[in-house]
């Protein structure tokens, strides 16, 4: 299961390369934007094709607007405003039997309270979005199931994720360095997690 995280900078005609990607295979696409409003999340959701494999961060409003897969909720959120972590299921838009995905950050294995259906651990390796963000993934001895990697994972090292036991790999710098190319980079390392 491969996620791709959106750029925390905006980046020109960015709903053309979400649709290019969420075509090209079975991707979960997280939007999160750190410091965008409630009305710039809805312009950018009004320009992708289909909802089905959003995880939103931030806005659990959202859910009630439109038939996303899920919310994503961050550790600092987690941990300081437990009031909006597990936000209300029932939705006008979504069926009865579409229940909301949840996921939440951590920085160590071991699964925190909630009914979190993933958990994205890392950084597993050195950050290519972010210097000086230092790989962890050494450390983690015991990941639980529903973990899917985050921090520096590319083509090079997505078999590594596969062995270490996570359930799947998110991709943030290795596809946004290169928007151009970033449905190739998704499909090759998309690829080498199938087979792997």
């Amino acid at each position: 299961m491969i996620w791709i995280v959106t750029s925390p900078e905006r980046i020109h005609e960015e709903h053309l390369y979400l649709n290019e990607l969420a075509a090209a295979g079975p991707v979960t696409l997280l939007l999160r934007k750190p410091g965008w409003s409630l009305e710039a999340y809805t312009g950018l959701l009004d320009r992708l094709h289909d909802h089905s494999r959003v995880m939103v961060a931030g806005f659990p409003e959202l859910l009630q607007r439109y038939n996303v897969m899920g919310l994503h909720v961050g550790e600092a959120v987690r941990r300081t405003d437990n009031s909006r972590t597990v936000p209300s299921a029932g939705t006008p838009h979504r069926q009865a039997s579409q229940a909301p995905v949840f996921s939440t950050s951590i920085h160590t294995p071991g699964a925190p309270a909630g009914p979190w259906n993933y958990l994205l651990l890392g950084p597993v390796f050195d950050s290519i979005s972010k210097n000086g963000y230092s790989g962890k993934g050494h450390l983690f001895v015991a990941v639980p199931p529903n973990c899917i990697a985050i921090g520096g994972v590319q083509a090079d090292n997505i078999r590594q994720v596969k062995s270490m036991g996570f359930c799947g790999a998110a991709l943030l710098g290795t596809i946004w360095s290169n928007p151009a190319g970033a449905v190739k980079t998704y499909q090759t390392i998309q690829d080498l997690w199938q087979h792997s």
